[in-house]
């Protein structure tokens, strides 16, 4: 579909607007009294939610179906709104920090980062995009005061999963990672070895420690595949989900509750659940 100009810039005007006057004197008493520190659980929520929503969009004519347009529009929007009324109670103690002055300096950085587009740049592929991307990082933040590690720039607040893969992209890009995947396999069946090792007594700490282990390693496969750790999660979650959620129908069917059957009646719905799964296209 063509982009629209007039009609997206009629729409951003009227949001912004709109998010203006429930942040002014006499409008939204709940809006108003928001903070920066008080939105931060809902720009997690809502980024979380749209997560939800792009699971179900897994192909290009996925929004043809108009119940999933409708949820993708609205999920997008709600993250949106956290934006706007950031940018909104920033503005408020500082003019210069207006949603304006936001999209400009995303749209300078993207322009500046993209000399393979809008200069004379030539590349061969993403890899050297990535490359590319990194050095005119380094070069922006030159003047800036020398970090005295590599983790400086992650954000502690990061959730567990997506921070690890953070942190090992940083040491991967300083060559501190294995060639190919022999090292991390070896590495996770070692750590799986020191885990069953530390079951054999009850120090809840120590057993801990080995679990985590075990995560950053299965967290280092994946990110030696190019693969993300927190998306294969999800992934088998859904999973999971369908297949119990098979289970208790069944038992259902037979006036039961999981509560109320054995292991084994779960055990024959749950593979009944995975035939039934791969006989789904």
């Amino acid at each position: 579909m063509p982009y629209n100009e007039e009609a997206t810039i009629k729409a951003f005007l009227g949001v912004l607007k709109t998010v203006a006057r429930l942040r002014a004197p006499g409008g939204c008493p709940w809006d108003g009294e928001q903070t920066h520190q008080s939105l931060r659980k809902h720009l997690i929520e809502e980024a979380y939610e749209v997560l939800e929503v792009l699971d179900q969009v897994d192909s290009p004519g996925a929004l043809a179906s108009t119940p999933l347009r409708n949820h993708f529009v609205e999920e997008w929007g709600d993250l949106l709104l956290q934006i706007l009324l950031h940018s909104e109670i920033a503005s408020e103690t500082r003019s210069d920090v207006q949603f304006a002055a936001i999209a400009d300096g995303l749209n300078e950085k993207l322009i500046r980062r993209h000399p393979h587009v809008f200069g004379g740049a030539k590349v061969s592929g993403t890899d050297e995009v990535l490359k590319n991307w990194d050095l005119i990082k380094k070069e922006e933040k030159a003047s800036a005061p020398p970090q005295e590690s590599v983790f400086d720039s992650i954000p502690k607040s990061l959730p567990p999963l997506l921070r690890t893969e953070k942190v090992i992209s940083k040491v991967t890009k300083v060559g501190f990672q294995w060639p190919n995947l022999d090292g991390p396999l070896a590495k996770l069946e070692e750590e799986v070895s020191e885990l069953r090792a530390a079951l054999k007594n009850p120090d809840q700490e120590k057993i801990e420690s080995e679990i985590g282990d075990v995560l950053f390693s299965i967290s280092n496969i994946a990110f030696l595949l190019k693969m993300d750790p927190e998306t294969a999660l999800r992934g088998t979650l859904r999973r999971f989900e369908s297949r119990f959620r098979h289970v208790e129908r069944r038992l259902k069917e037979s006036g039961k509750t999981p509560g109320e059957s054995t292991l084994e009646e779960m055990d024959r719905f749950w593979d009944e659940a995975k035939i039934l799964e791969k006989k789904t296209p």
